[in-house]
């Protein structure tokens, strides 16, 4: 287990803002992100604890239409547009199921029974028309914002990952936090810049 922590300095935007990013390469997958939520805060540009398929560097319009926040006693889009309540104060599996066109977000279900269709989805829509910023096939996750007062502190498990386009789909591989630098999988970013 890996403990996070940010805390954006009060009377202007600093760097204090970490993504973790790992090219996945596909374009029909579950990815999953074990975690605990201390305590995590948002606003209508910026989400302090983020979990998406797409985007790099910013958070558009389009990264946040299909963007999970995960927040205290609750998890939502990005827009805002819906949400579900949910003590994140525990330990959960987040799962996001990505297919080309609809993207889908579980808590708690196996690979299987998502896989199959036999879990059922807390959040589902279709995934809009992407912009130029996307970057399809990330799979990025972490603090999204440095602004002053939204802060993030959580505890990451793990974090899992399958290609259901693979000849022989295998068990989820599971990438543990402990040595993000030297596995290469998980990218760690520190940005300068305010991404709202």
């Amino acid at each position: 287990m890996t403990e996070f922590s940010t805390v954006n300095d009060p009377g202007g935007r600093t760097s204090q803002m970490y993504l973790f990013k790992y090219d996945t390469k596909a374009t029909n997958y579950i990815a999953s992100l074990r975690l605990q939520v201390l305590s995590s805060s948002y606003n209508n540009l910026d989400a302090a604890l983020t979990f998406s398929p797409f985007g790099d560097r910013v958070l558009s319009s389009y990264t946040r239409a299909n963007t999970f926040m995960i927040a205290n006693g609750k998890v939502l889009w990005g827009d805002e547009a819906s949400s579900v309540s949910l003590d994140t104060s525990a330990f959960h599996d987040y799962q996001i199921r990505y297919d080309g066109s609809q993207l889908s977000l579980y808590i708690d279900a196996t690979f299987a029974d998502i896989a199959s269709g036999a879990a059922t989805a807390a959040l589902s829509r279709a995934v809009s028309a992407p912009d130029v910023i996307t970057s399809m096939g990330h799979l990025v996750w972490g603090d999204a914002t440095n602004d002053p007062a939204y802060n993030s502190h959580y505890i990451v498990d793990s974090v899992s990952f399958q290609d259901l386009d693979a000849a022989d789909v295998p068990e989820p591989s599971t990438f543990l936090l402990m040595g993000l630098g030297g596995a290469g999988l998980l990218l760690r970013r520190r940005r300068d810049v305010h991404v709202g």
